[in-house]
């Protein structure tokens, strides 16, 4: 039986490849957002590279393509709304791969991409309550005017584009004045690369994404949420609350604030549909629709039925919360209170060691270490979930990304499969880096003529880091990799209901470290600008000030600040002391011009009450470093 499913696996894979699209074509010339482009050769061959990267894996394509398809439709109505070309549509496939709780290595997060104080200005709330960074409604009405404003300046929407990374001054700086208003562009290797990256995200989703392009097993729909828990809603909606706080990840706890209208976005599963790779369904770039009916390498024709038994569905990325913690989670610390994926487990004490924690289970040292794959060196560490039996042969869901940071160590783990195992299965070496982006297998053995497959888009970029306007546009640098420690969300019990407090700000006044000073706004200052010179949050501002964004700020305008006394120490100067020996036919005058001294310093330093001199006296010189 286990053969027979391989064969067929196998069978399948090979489906899949036999039905990604064609190579994508990079045009002469195309159309931006009402700008003709003319494609030079070597401005195409940087794009291809990247239409390569983008559609070279079946399976991560189908991924992109369900996950745009399910949020582009809110993307496109607020962008018809707004006024702004719907060709910007398919940026936040490239900001984020329409990924709510995206962060790049800038703290930019979202769908769009914004820095908390940009995002705050752009009109969106950022607070420990809610994100709507996160919101696809929120984020891309905040996209849109930032949109506006850049399009004010320049009067064409591909100096905008390049201004959404580069910041309004940044692109002024780099773009001849001649573009101003320009409806014809020539695209060449001297155009910024980010709007190459760009068309290639436009060439390679446009005859995939939106325009009515729908998925075929679910939708996305929206429930006023205004005052409500998000258990009402599930009730309301008939969705699982788990699922809720999946689909939205830009409210932090559970109850909706009533301050405004927020939508919460729930799937719709659609019954009896037919699972099928991402095909063209039209548009100015159609090869024609691709058949649903799937052909094996020998060319034999296999039913869909058949293609519905053989054909297990990719997960849309490292789906749920992993490790899965079961039990009474309060007491983790303690022995036969949790379970790790479906396995009796425990966590490791501040001062614990491998000695003590058999101690405290009664689970011999030799087996902890057989049941967590741990060396004969190596030791238990601080907080760390550790197995009491043994992990399974396989996971409980088919893939994993490797994200920055892991470890196979730490994936077999999360996912509570024997190391060996898990390198078993994706034919891995001892030795063997692991690189993000990765696709590991967790269920199936790695087929031998199925390549080792990369999540290319969320790999760290390697262009040039550009100087960024704070004040136009959120901080954007290319994302990196980023070493920060793994979280794991605990689950919540059926019955649990989070709730935050709003934050406390710092009272307006002095104290023993703190002094307020007012600050009086200057010509095309804004709040971003006076927090970050101040180095205090825009919410504190707001608050100190009983102001909104909304209200902006006027020249002259008075604004209370509470700032570290230690921005007004007095600092000794660093100074670099010199002997002079005085030379035939030196004066005062000539030493002084000569260290670039006043005249008067250099009798202070030398405790003398004139200019005379003698011949071979020492001066001290006492010149600023």
């Amino acid at each position: 039986m286990r053969k027979t499913f391989t064969a067929l696996l196998i069978l399948l894979l090979a489906s899949l490849r036999s039905l990604a699209q064609a190579p994508i074509t990079v045009p002469n010339e195309m159309e931006f957002a009402g700008v003709k482009l003319k494609i030079h050769a070597d401005a195409r061959k940087e794009i291809e590279q990247t239409l390569d990267l983008l559609t070279r894996s079946q399976y991560h394509f189908q991924r992109l393509v369900d996950r745009s398809r399910l949020y582009m439709p809110y993307v496109e109505q607020v962008l018809k709304q707004e006024g702004i070309p719907e060709d910007f549509k398919y940026l936040p496939i490239q900001e984020s791969q329409f990924v709510s709780d995206t962060v790049s290595s800038s703290n930019a997060v979202g769908f769009w991409q914004f820095k908390k104080a940009s995002a705050q200005e752009l009109g969106l709330r950022v607070d420990n309550i809610v994100d709507e960074r996160k919101h696809i409604i929120a984020a891309t009405v905040g996209a849109t005017k930032y949109f506006k404003r850049s399009n004010f300046v320049f009067d064409n929407w591909v100096l905008s584009l390049q201004s959404y990374l580069q910041g309004l001054t940044g692109t002024q700086r780099s773009v001849d004045d001649k573009l101003y208003g320009a409806k014809t562009m020539v695209i060449n290797s001297k155009t910024h690369w980010y709007i190459k990256k760009f068309l290639a995200h436009y060439l390679a989703f446009q005859d995939f994404v939106g325009s009515g392009k729908y998925r075929d097993d679910m939708s996305l729909h929206d429930y006023e949420g205004r005052g409500k828990t998000l258990r009402q809603v599930s009730s309301a909606t008939g969705v699982e609350y788990d699922q809720l706080r999946s689909y939205n990840k830009w409210l932090n706890q559970s109850k909706i604030p009533d301050d405004k209208s927020y939508l919460v976005f729930y799937p719709d599963q659609k019954r009896n549909h037919q699972p099928v790779v991402a095909r063209n369904e039209g548009g100015s770039g159609s090869k024609g629709n691709t058949s649903t009916t799937t052909r094996t390498s020998n060319t034999k024709t296999v039913s869909k039925a058949e293609t519905r038994r053989m054909r297990f569905k990719p997960i849309a990325g490292n789906v749920g919360a992993f490790p899965r913690i079961s039990g009474n989670t309060s007491k983790a610390y303690e022995p036969d209170q949790i379970e790790l994926n479906g396995i009796p487990a425990i966590r490791a004490k501040n001062t614990e060691t491998l000695q003590s924690l058999a101690t405290r289970t009664g689970v011999k040292m030799a087996k902890l270490r057989r049941f967590n794959d741990i060396g004969d060196r190596g030791n238990v560490r601080a907080h760390q979930y550790y197995y009491l039996k043994r992990k399974k042969n396989k996971g409980k869901v088919h893939y994993h990304i490797v994200q920055p940071g892991e470890t196979l160590w730490g994936i077999s783990q999360d996912y509570g499969i024997k190391l060996k195992k898990l390198m078993h299965k994706n034919r891995m070496r001892d030795n063997e880096q692991l690189k993000v982006g990765r696709v590991l297998w967790l269920r199936f053995i790695r087929p031998k003529d199925i390549p080792v497959e990369f999540s290319n888009l969320n790999q760290p970029q390697t262009q040039e880091v550009l100087v960024v306007d704070h004040s136009a546009k959120p901080e954007k640098t290319v994302k990196e990799k980023l070493d920060k420690p793994r979280t794991v969300e605990l689950p919540l019990r059926e019955d649990t209901e989070l709730f935050i407090e709003p934050v406390q700000y710092r009272a307006l006044e002095n104290t023993a470290t703190d002094t307020v000073i007012t600050h009086r706004v200057g010509y095309q200052e804004t709040f971003f600008a006076i927090s970050r010179e101040y180095s205090v949050e825009i919410d504190e501002i707001l608050e100190w000030n009983q102001l909104n964004l909304s209200d902006g700020l006027q020249i002259g305008q008075e604004v209370k600040v509470l700032v570290s006394k230690t921005r007004f120490a007095k600092l000794e100067p660093v100074v670099e002391v010199i002997t002079h020996e005085v030379q035939k036919g030196e004066t005062m005058w000539a030493i002084s011009r000569k260290y670039g001294v006043a005249i008067e310093d250099l009798r202070s330093w030398n405790n003398k009450s004139d200019n005379s001199l003698s011949l071979g006296e020492k001066l001290i010189i006492r010149k600023p470093k």
